[in-house]
């Protein structure tokens, strides 16, 4: 049983790592999706069937955190004011085929998830 609690702390720090990144200027939601990891890391202490499962949650919820979330800002006060967005080395960047398709209508060949 020394495996899940190893993997369960490796995803933790995953996830302090992906919030410390993606909410790097923004010290109130860094601090609240800590407060959530902790919490739900605490929930779930001991080992159960579903251990694994939980743990593959962490470290997915780690990579988009790291890879998907952009935060952006613009001066307080200022209505008007353009967004800047916080972009790391880190985001994907994607190209947009759907995009460029422009107002025709496309079919999409993926089954829902």
């Amino acid at each position: 049983m020394a495996t899940p609690s190893l993997s369960a702390l490796s995803a933790y720090r995953q996830i302090l790592r992906a919030t410390r990144i993606a909410f790097a200027n923004d010290t109130r939601v860094l601090l609240a999706a800590r407060a959530e990891a902790r919490q739900k890391f605490d929930e779930n202490r001991r080992a159960a069937v579903d251990t694994g499962m939980q743990i593959n949650q962490a470290l997915e919820v780690a990579s988009i955190l790291r890879h998907n979330i952009v935060q952006g800002s613009r001066e307080e006060g200022k209505e008007d004011a353009k967004w800047e967005l916080n972009i790391h080395g880190e985001i994907e960047r994607g190209d947009n085929d759907s995009i460029k398709v422009g107002n025709k209508d496309v079919k999409i060949h993926k089954a829902c998830s």
